[in-house]
């Protein structure tokens, strides 16, 4: 371990070597400017690597104490100068590939012939282009913690199921996923997820998974406040992979994963959740009934795959419309648009939207969906089946939002 983080700290400092050496001269160099600008490229570089160190060095796979922090905080800056850093790199690449290229033609013909082609100012245009992108980027990401974290938006959606019982028309879900409640550190933020839901006088809620982000006592903060939320018909959630405590190399063999997954069940039980595992359940408004069916975590790839849905789906009357809950959205492709039983709706989560893009009225863009194909909102195939994939309100890695804000679902059903 001590290998390789000094391993990175040097090939780092190499990289801040290289950027700060081409950018430093933006300033006339015995200005003041220049000396701030350099004063404050260094040390916030030093601490940033003092961090990591620090961190590295003092760091435990144990359960994080219930108490707030601002770790992610922390972690979300270091993460933005980062990349900014990263991003800042690519015209000074290209800079220096053109120098190349003069030193190795000038090596060969006469230099005064090439002076126009090789002019300072196309040089200063690149280092410049280097600056605004790394100042641009930083500035949004920067904004995205600042104003986008805890901007919590309704979206409403209309959805048309097929042979929907009359007694459930203009039926209103509450669709959300992705708390990630090991990132919240503002129990008044998420009273404002519960008022913002009891708001819309729901009949049924539903979690689509990632209550935490891996261990159940994230969640003990905010108990109380998610025993608030209010339905006509009750409250139901599945898991998410993240819910499982396997991203902390804990053996699901141990007792402590057995536990920390006990209670990971009782703890839904504790906030008002019916936690479907691989089950159904029948709900009823007069003559008509829907079937309301969870699996637990299927994911495409690596992702663990707990969801079993021929046996979630054992019990279902086929006669009525189903709604499935299923944290990942690549379940719909793999196993549900394929299986024999009916299957209306799926209601999933997971992407967050990658908490980057856009989404606005015609335009709907995020860097995940090179990943995820149903990746926001809804989608329908030829046959007239659904998935409705929310974005998710919590947060994760990334202690904000920039275009794809945290979202409560709001669907209606007809």
């Amino acid at each position: 371990m001590i290998f390789r983080l000094v391993f990175f700290i040097i090939f780092f400092l190499l990289l801040d070597y290289y950027l700060f050496s081409s950018i430093s001269p933006f300033f006339n160099k015995s200005s003041v400017l220049n000396r701030i600008f350099n004063c404050i490229y260094w040390v916030i570089s030093f601490a940033i690597y003092f961090i990591i160190i620090y961190v590295v060095l003092n760091f435990e796979r144990r359960t994080p104490s219930v108490h707030f922090n601002n770790e992610i905080l922390i972690s979300s800056f270091i993460f933005i100068v980062f990349i900014s850093k990263f991003f800042a790199l690519f015209p000074l690449i290209i800079d220096d590939f053109l120098r190349l290229i003069r030193i190795v033609i000038n090596f060969f013909t006469d230099s005064s012939s090439n002076k126009s082609f090789y002019s300072v100012s196309r040089l200063n245009f690149l280092r410049n282009t280097s600056i605004v992108i790394a100042s641009s980027f930083f500035i949004t990401m920067l904004g995205g913690i600042i104003f986008g974290r805890y901007n919590f938006k309704l979206k409403h959606t209309n959805i048309k199921l097929k042979n929907f019982g009359k007694s459930f028309l203009g039926l209103k879900i509450i669709h959300i996923s992705d708390l990630h409640l090991g990132s919240f550190n503002s129990i008044e933020k998420l009273n404002n997820v519960v008022d913002l839901i009891n708001s819309e006088n729901p009949d049924i809620v539903v979690f689509t998974g990632d209550l935490v982000n891996n261990y159940y006592n994230e969640v003990v903060p905010y108990i109380d406040t998610l025993k608030k939320i209010k339905s006509k018909y009750g409250n139901y959630s599945v898991l998410g992979n993240h819910d499982y405590c396997d991203y902390v190399g804990w053996k699901r063999s141990s007792e402590k994963w057995k536990n920390n997954f006990n209670n990971m069940i009782e703890t839904h039980e504790k906030i008002g959740f019916k936690l479907l595992l691989n089950e159904s359940v029948k709900v009823s408004a007069g003559n008509s009934e829907i079937n309301l069916v969870g699996v637990e975590n299927w994911g495409a790839g690596n992702f663990n795959k707990d969801g079993d849905l021929p046996k979630a789906m054992s019990d279902v009357d086929n006669s009525i419309p189903t709604i499935l809950l299923s944290h990942d959205p690549s379940h719909w492709t793999a196993q549900v648009l394929d299986f024999p039983k009916r299957i209306d709706l799926q209601l999933a989560g997971h992407t967050h939207g990658m908490q980057f893009g856009i989404d606005i009225p015609g335009v709907k863009w995020s860097p995940v969906q090179w990943r995820y194909k149903q990746w926001s909102g809804l989608y329908k195939d030829k046959f007239n089946k659904y998935i409705y994939v929310n974005t998710g309100v919590g947060n994760l890695a990334y202690a904000g939002r920039v275009g794809i804000m945290p979202e409560i679902s709001v669907l209606n059903l007809s």
